[in-house]
Parts: C-alpha cells; sequence; structure tokens
C-alpha cells in the first residue's frame, strides 16, 4: 500500500489537468514552427505589400504536404524576403510561402491577401483544430491575382502557408489590402491593361491594312510583333482564363512560343527595313539564322522541360535585343535612310523587353509593373517605327519621281545624242566617200612615186577618220543595243588571224611581235556573235598596240579553268605591256579619246555578250583577259582537204629567238603527234641537224624564223643545204614579216619550201606542213571560179543628190566598163524608173524633194500596178547602223551597201544582180560585213 502512494498522487485530478495542459501545448508547438516577424495591422492596411514579411523554401521533390511544412523541424529551412516582388528564376518543384499577420484593431476584420504573379496557387490557413486546411473557394476573390479573404482576429497572430508551382519561372509578391479598396483597385488596373490592349490591337490593324494595301513586308512583320508582344504582356499579367491556368504548362507553353514569333517578327522587320547584304554582310547572316531559328525552336519549347524551356526562350530574346540595338547603332552611325529612327524603335523595345528576360531569368530584381512597361514601349516604339516607315515612304517616292525624271531627261539626251551623231556621221562620211572614192580612182592612173606617196597619205587618212567616225557611231549604239545578239557558227582561228591582219603593219612598225596560241581544248567552231567578238579583238588590239612597247604581244585563248564547259577566255599578255598601259588606256588626262573609246566600246559588247573582263599582275608581266560564253558547234567537222594524220611520228626543228613562239610551236605540234625539238640559237640549230643527221634520225621538217641575232633565216637555210653532213631532204619553213619579206624565188634560192607570214595559226601551220611533206590526201583542186564580166550594155540608174559622190560612182562604174544614168532627188529617180526599164538602181536614201526609202516605195508600187517584175534597188547611203539598214530592207531594197564603197565590193554586187549563177557555183560578196541581202518571196 505504500508504495502505491505516489502513483495515486500522480493520478489526481489536479495532475490530470496539467498533464493535459503540456500536451495540448506540445501539440500546438507541433503544429504551429517558429513563425517570422509578423505584419502588424495598425491602421486599415491600402494596397501594403508585405511580401518582405515573408519567408519562402524550395520543395525540390515536391513530396511535402502542409503537415509536413508546418512542422518546427522545417522552420530554419526558410529563407525570409527581402524585395516587394521577390523573383527568383528559373526554378522547378513545388516552393512553400509562409507570413504572418497580426491585427491589432480593435475589432476583428476582413481583409484581401493578393498574391501576384501566380494565379494558381494554393493557401492554407489555420483550422480551429489547430491543424491547417486550405482556403475554399468561396473565399477565393474573383480577378487576374490569387486574392484570398482572410479573417484576422483582434490582438492574434495567425500563421499562414502559401503553395506555389512554378511555370518555368519563379516571381511571387504579397498585398494585404481591404477588401472594397482591393476591388477599386483591380478595376482600375484592369481599365489600364484594356486602354494599351485597345491601343495595341489598333496599331496592330494599322499595319495590317497599311501591309495589305502598299504590299511591303515590313508591315505585316510589324503587325505579327504587336500581337505576339500584347500575348506575351497578358500572359504574365495573368489574364488567361481560369481553365488555361488550372494546367500548370499550358501557360508557360503559351508564353514561350509567343516570345518566339515575336522574336522571329522583329528579325523581319529589321531586315526588310534595310537591306542588310550590303551594310552589314555578317549582321545579315546572323539575322537570317535567329529570324528562322526561332519558328524552328516553337516545337522544343513544347517537348522541352519547362525549365529548360524558359532559359532557352529568354536567353534567345535576350540575345536577339542585342543584336538589333547593334543593327539600330550601325544604320544610325552610317547614317543611313531614317536610320534615326530605326534606331530609337530599337530602344524603346529592346529596354523594356531586357529588363522583363532578365527579371524572369533571376539575374534583376524589380518591383515594377513589368507587363505594363512593355505595353507601353510597344506603343511607343509602334507609332516611331510608323512614323519611321511614313518618312521612308515619302523619301522613297520623291527618290521614285527624281528617277523617274532623271531617266526621261537620260533618255531624251540619248535619242538626241544618237540622232545628232547620226547625223553628223551621215554628213561627215558623205564628203569622206568622195576623197577616198576619188583616190582610189586616182590611184589607178599613171602617177608620179611622189604623187603615189600623197595618194596614200590620203588614203591612209580617210580610212583613220572613217575608223574613228564607225567607232564614235558604235559608241553611241551602244548605250540602248545589245538585244539583238547573233548566234551563228564561227571559227575562232580565223577571227584571231583576221583580226591581227589589220595590225601587223601597225604592229611592225613599233617592233611590236604579234604571238597567237589558240590552246588544243578550244573548239575550232563556236556558236556565238562573230561581229562583236570580232569587234572587241580589234578594239583591243589596236589599243593596247598603240600603248604597247617593242616587244612581244601574246593573244592566248583557252578554255576557263572554273568548270564551265563553254566558257572562253581570250588573254593578252607579252612584254610589249607593263603596268602603265592599262592605266594609260583609263586614264582620259593621259591618253588620246581614240585609244580610250576602243577600250570602251570593247568592255561594253563584253557586258553585251553577257561576259566579263578583268586584269592580272605579276612581277614581270601585266594580263588583260576577257571571258564570253561561246558553246561549241555539235556540226563541226575536221577540214578535209588534207589529211594530217600522218603527221603524226614526224621529227620537226623549230628554230626561233623567241621562247614564247617556241613554246607556242612546240605545243600545237605535239597535239598532232610530232616529235619536236626547239632551239633559240641558229648555230645551235645547225649543230642539232649535223647531230640527228650522223645519228642517221635527221629532222623531216625545220620551221625557222626569218630574224634573228647572227644568222638570220636566209643564212641558215643556205648554210643547211651547203652543209655536206646533211644530206636527208628537210623540208625548210619560214616564218617571216610583212616588211622585207623574201620573194617567192629568193626563199626557193636558198632551199626554203614554204614562207608563211607572222603570226601563223596552228591549222595553216598544220596544212602546210602536211603540203610540204607530201602527205596531201584527196586535196581538193578546187579551181576559182572565172571571173565573170559585166555586161558593158547594163542599164543602170545611180539616184545621188551629192556632186562628188556622184563623180565616185561614175568613175567606178567607168572602171568597170558601165555607164550609169544620173538622178539628183527621189523624185526625178521615181520618173526615170518609170520610163526605163533598169538592170539595177543604186539608190541613196536621203537626198532632198523626196528620199530613197519614198522613191524605193513608190517604184515597187508602180511596178505592183504595171505587173512588172522587180528591179534590184541597192541602198548606197553613208549610214551603217543597224536600224538604217532594217528601214532600207523594210522599204522594198534588195541589199544595203554603205559609203565609202570599194571597188570590188561594187562590182561583186552589180554582179550578183545582174547575173544569175547555178546554185552549185553561186558565190558570196566578198564583203558581207558591208552588205545585207533581203529573200524576196
Amino acid at each position: 500500500m505504500q508504495n502505491n502512494k505516489p502513483m495515486q498522487r500522480l493520478f489526481k485530478p489536479e495532475s490530470l489537468f496539467w498533464l493535459l495542459v503540456l500536451a495540448l501545448c506540445g501539440i500546438t508547438n507541433s503544429v504551429f514552427a517558429d513563425a517570422p516577424p509578423p505584419f502588424v495591422i495598425h491602421s486599415e492596411p491600402d494596397q501594403a505589400r508585405i511580401t518582405i514579411y515573408s519567408e519562402y523554401y524550395r520543395d525540390a521533390d515536391g513530396n511535402s504536404d502542409i503537415d509536413t511544412i508546418s512542422q518546427p523541424s522545417t522552420s530554419n529551412l526558410f529563407q525570409p524576403a527581402t524585395r516587394y516582388i521577390e523573383r527568383l528564376g528559373i526554378c522547378d518543384g513545388k516552393w512553400w510561402v509562409r507570413v504572418a499577420l497580426q491585427n491589432e484593431l480593435s475589432n476583428r476584420q476582413d481583409y484581401a491577401l493578393i498574391l501576384k504573379g501566380n494565379p494558381d496557387a494554393r493557401v492554407f490557413l489555420p483550422g480551429p483544430n489547430g491543424h491547417y486546411t486550405q482556403a475554399s473557394e468561396d473565399q477565393r476573390i474573383p480577378g487576374r491575382n490569387a486574392g484570398y479573404r482572410l479573417h484576422l482576429p483582434t490582438g492574434e497572430r495567425q500563421l499562414i502557408y502559401l503553395q506555389l508551382q512554378p511555370q518555368g519561372y519563379l516571381t511571387y509578391g504579397l498585398t494585404l489590402n481591404n477588401i472594397n479598396a482591393h476591388l477599386k483597385q483591380q478595376s482600375a488596373t484592369t481599365a489600364v491593361y484594356m486602354i494599351l490592349t485597345g491601343a495595341l490591337l489598333i496599331l496592330a490593324i494599322y499595319n495590317l491594312m497599311s501591309g495589305i494595301m502598299r504590299g511591303e513586308q515590313t508591315y505585316f512583320y510589324h503587325c505579327v510583333f504587336i500581337l505576339s508582344v500584347l500575348a506575351i504582356s497578358l500572359v504574365l499579367a495573368g489574364f488567361l482564363p481560369q481553365s488555361l491556368t488550372e494546367n500548370s504548362t499550358v501557360q508557360p507553353h503559351i508564353l514561350f512560343s509567343m516570345i518566339m514569333i515575336a522574336l522571329f517578327a522583329s528579325t523581319g522587320v529589321a531586315r526588310s527595313f534595310f537591306d542588310l547584304s550590303e551594310i552589314a554582310p555578317l549582321l545579315h547572316r546572323i539575322t537570317l539564322i535567329v529570324k528562322w531559328g526561332a519558328l524552328v525552336v516553337i516545337p522544343l519549347t513544347l517537348l522541352l522541360p519547362v525549365g529548360l524551356a524558359a532559359g532557352t526562350s529568354f536567353v534567345l530574346a535576350s540575345l536577339a535585343v542585342l543584336l538589333l540595338l547593334i543593327l539600330g547603332y550601325i544604320s544610325w552611325q552610317r547614317e543611313l535612310n531614317d536610320g534615326g529612327l530605326f534606331f530609337l524603335t530599337s530602344v524603346l523595345a529592346s529596354g523594356p523587353v531586357m529588363l522583363v528576360c532578365l527579371a524572369y531569368l533571376g539575374v534583376l530584381q524589380t518591383s515594377a509593373e513589368l507587363p505594363q512597361w512593355l505595353l507601353a514601349s510597344t506603343i511607343l516604339e509602334a507609332v516611331t517605327l510608323e512614323v519611321g516607315l511614313r518618312l521612308s515612304h515619302r523619301h522613297q517616292a520623291l527618290l521614285h519621281i527624281e528617277q523617274k525624271r532623271s531617266q526621261t531627261v537620260a533618255e531624251t539626251v540619248d535619242a538626241t545624242r544618237r540622232e545628232t551623231l547620226s547625223r553628223i556621221g551621215h554628213d561627215v562620211r558623205t564628203p569622206l566617200s568622195g576623197i577616198l572614192g576619188m583616190s582610189e580612182i586616182l590611184a589607178d592612173t599613171p602617177l608620179t612615186p611622189n604623187q603615189r606617196e600623197c595618194v596614200s597619205a590620203i588614203q591612209n587618212a580617210g580610212d583613220n577618220l572613217l575608223r574613228i567616225i564607225n567607232d564614235v557611231l558604235e559608241h553611241s549604239q551602244l548605250s540602248t543595243s545589245g538585244k539583238d545578239i547573233n548566234h551563228s557558227a564561227l571559227d575562232i582561228h580565223d577571227l584571231i588571224m583576221e583580226a591581227i591582219d589589220l595590225f601587223k603593219e601597225r604592229a611592225e612598225e613599233k617592233q611590236i611581235e604579234l604571238i597567237t596560241h589558240v590552246h588544243t581544248n578550244v573548239p575550232s567552231r563556236v556558236i556565238g556573235d562573230a561581229g562583236r567578238l570580232r569587234q572587241i579583238v580589234i578594239n583591243l588590239m589596236g589599243a593596247l598596240i598603240r600603248h604597247g612597247y617593242p616587244g612581244e604581244l601574246v593573244i592566248d585563248v583557252s578554255m576557263e579553268p572554273t568548270g564551265q564547259a563553254d566558257r572562253v577566255r581570250f588573254g593578252f599578255t607579252g612584254s610589249a605591256m607593263n603596268e602603265e598601259t592599262l592605266e594609260r588606256l583609263r586614264d582620259n588626262q593621259r591618253q588620246n579619246k581614240s585609244s580610250h573609246l576602243s577600250l570602251a566600246i570593247a568592255e561594253q559588247l563584253i557586258e553585251v555578250l553577257g561576259g566579263r573582263m578583268g586584269t592580272l599582275q605579276d612581277h614581270r608581266d601585266v594580263h588583260y583577259w576577257f571571258v564570253v560564253s561561246l558553246p561549241a558547234e555539235n556540226t563541226s567537222t575536221p577540214n578535209a582537204n588534207v589529211d594530217t594524220s600522218l603527221l603524226a611520228g614526224r621529227s620537226l626543228l623549230v628554230v626561233d629567238d623567241s621562247i614564247t613562239v617556241t613554246r607556242v610551236l612546240r605545243h600545237h605540234a605535239l597535239s598532232w603527234g610530232m616529235r619536236v625539238t626547239a632551239c633559240h640559237d641558229p648555230r645551235e640549230a645547225l649543230a642539232s641537224l649535223r647531230t640527228q643527221a650522223n645519228i642517221n634520225e635527221p629532222y623531216d621538217v625545220v620551221v625557222l624564223d626569218h630574224h634573228m641575232p647572227g644568222i638570220d633565216g636566209m643564212q641558215l637555210a643556205a648554210r643547211i643545204h651547203e652543209d655536206p653532213v646533211i644530206m636527208h631532204p628537210t623540208v625548210l619553213v619560214m616564218l617571216t614579216g610583212i616588211n622585207n619579206a623574201p620573194t617567192a624565188t629568193q626563199a626557193r634560192n636558198v632551199g626554203i619550201h614554204r614562207v608563211l607570214s607572222k603570226p601563223v595559226s596552228a591549222p595553216r601551220l598544220r596544212q602546210a606542213l602536211a603540203e610540204e611533206l607530201g602527205l596531201c590526201h584527196q586535196i581538193a583542186t578546187v579551181q576559182p571560179e572565172p571571173q565573170r564580166k559585166l555586161d558593158p550594155g547594163l542599164k543602170l540608174l545611180v539616184a545621188e543628190d551629192h556632186y562628188l559622190s556622184q563623180k565616185v560612182i561614175r568613175g567606178m562604174l567607168g572602171k568597170l566598163g558601165l555607164k550609169a544614168d544620173i538622178a539628183s532627188n527621189g523624185k526625178e529617180a521615181l520618173e526615170l524608173a518609170s520610163k526605163t526599164r533598169y538592170d539595177l538602181i543604186l539608190m541613196d536614201c536621203e537626198m532632198p524633194e523626196m528620199d530613197g526609202f519614198e522613191a524605193t516605195r513608190m517604184i515597187r508600187e508602180h511596178e505592183q500596178k504595171q505587173d512588172l517584175p522587180a528591179v534590184p534597188i541597192v541602198a548606197l547611203t553613208a549610214h551603217i547602223l543597224r536600224e538604217h539598214k532594217d528601214r532600207s530592207l523594210a522599204a522594198g531594197m534588195n541589199a544595203h551597201l554603205p559609203k565609202p564603197v570599194e571597188l570590188n565590193v561594187l562590182r561583186n554586187t552589180l554582179v550578183r544582180f545582174t547575173q544569175s549563177a547555178p546554185p552549185e557555183t553561186a558565190q558570196q560578196p566578198s564583203n558581207a560585213a558591208h552588205t545585207t541581202e533581203q529573200t524576196n518571196g
């Protein structure tokens, strides 16, 4: 019994009461953990920001519930908030926030606890039994933020927990307010957002309509940018419907997609506003990557985890902002059109966007209402950009008007210039035709040597003047011509040699050796415009020879080494050109106008043919080149007159002091299958001939130059035949210039079989070697057709108003044994043609009273009415432009013969139109460049 007294004392009623109190205290302590410093209410709160009275804790696993979080053991895990709006950056998991409130007013009050930035947050309030329960929907205050009614008793401190669900980023702010005041404030904030939203919608509609009316991409891109920024702002401000915010992944995915669309549209605005490829090529490529990369990232933001998608979106937006700022600064610094306004719009748009990105990344802390800032700045940016676009359109409209005016003036000036030059050319060519014609007639009369020299000087001067006039007229025609490109077969070797033949004498006078090298991979016949290509080569050669120096001028023709099969490269190089040659050609102050004009015509013709030109310089030579498209002729066949296949295996010795000549000849001979040896000294060549004769392997052919130091070609040929060691009959072919060239008798006296003029083309040299070696195979012995004589009884009519031209034509016809009636104008020609049937009429185009075109039309009408055969009418005019040729043919003329006319051209024209030849023997005119036929019927 004694032992039970202590137990009886323990279970006395008083003891049981105190034990119950201690147990309740323990339970209370287990429920209510150590609270943060409370926010004490001394007066009615008005938008009291109480975030700094809260603490937050990250539940990384997301497994904790309110019972676990409210335990005392978790109290030290919470961190105190330090700002009115906490922006914790890119986060995941669940977050818990607790805040302590204490009402010191005299009566119990109802307040509104507002949570900004997390509309789907869950609020836990202390219950009557000491446990926390989630706030009911009845306690929730409708609105874009999470708002709840709180009943705060007087003098008590309440600890409230909030569970936040991050949306890729975490932002929260707590505000305590009077319920009525909160409702009024919420209405005012909503009104502000509605006003800003309405303004942006108006601007978006304006851009859309402007884009439709003007058809410019900038407006469409800007409309998309405005709408995407509007959507971003409304999402950040929490204006999404509650049905979408219930799913925590819908809101961030919408936000990130809108950010990428805004990125796409902003770069689109920049790229369409400026031509970045010219002002900043690197930015051009970067913005192109960013523009289309933004669309590619949109699907990734839907597939990636929310946190990773948020980081990617905000970082890309920040980089795009920096890119736009750099672009705006460059446009402003380089003083581009409206570059300053574009830089201002870049700053207005980039500042708030960068602030939003850094804030939601957690790098920058700010308590500003960022969605409102974003909307307001976008409105300013849109208005500024619209002003810039309006100014840009006005500037472009004025510029377009000015360009049209300048173009009209230029076309008028060009037409006037062409007409004036054509008129001057006609007025100059008419008396020049008389000068050249009379000088040609005078040259055929008995003259003293002094008189013949004077006549030759007159002809040379007249020819030079005629060439200058032709160059001027062709240059005037190039300003608008070039579309009528002829595509016909041409032989490159013949074309080059025709051009060189014009400059052989001039080149020898300046001691310039012309060398041609058409590579073996170049097709012999190609498709192109022979006339224009010939003119290019002639003009370039003429200009380069005029400004060249004693030495070598190499015309090198090869295929363009770029992989394009139809591109042929023409190069001009050699010791005759140096660094100053092209500079003198292009310098208007230092060179004569004719050279500059020749080069200008050549380069314009190259552009007309779709080619390109350029220069190259190395330590020794200067290279001028041009490349044009010349497809090979598929139907081309080798020359059948001479079989050169048997040249293979023959031995050839080339003797020339020029390394370039020996290299070119060796290249061609090797392509024919010959064995080639080159010597640059005549004595060395003679020794080589003896050596080969001693070993019984003599040379079959020796090609030697005429002018060589020490021993010339004639002396070397004589020594070869006089040498008793050299017994094998060797074919000797000598290359020589025009001046001091040996006669055929002199060449035969020293044993030379063939003399060829330098430079010699590869086909011509190959044919000569084959013929001299006796390897002729089925040589077509084509006898030239006997020259047909003109009938002295031909009835001819010459319609010409210029007295000197009449005299020239009469003299030329007299040399041909013909006479002609003369008409001084078109009216007289029509009267004579109506009375007499002529065999041919030479008709000048421009005459008083009635020109040649009208006279020809009237004659053709008379022939049709009288059912008479058409008499051949040939235009005899000083006009050479294509438009005049076309006009003469359209008037009913049969051919176009430009002044000054050559005697053989006149004769061929008379033969062609007054005598009928069999089809197999009909000859083409000797100068096709001067005559254009019209096929009738």
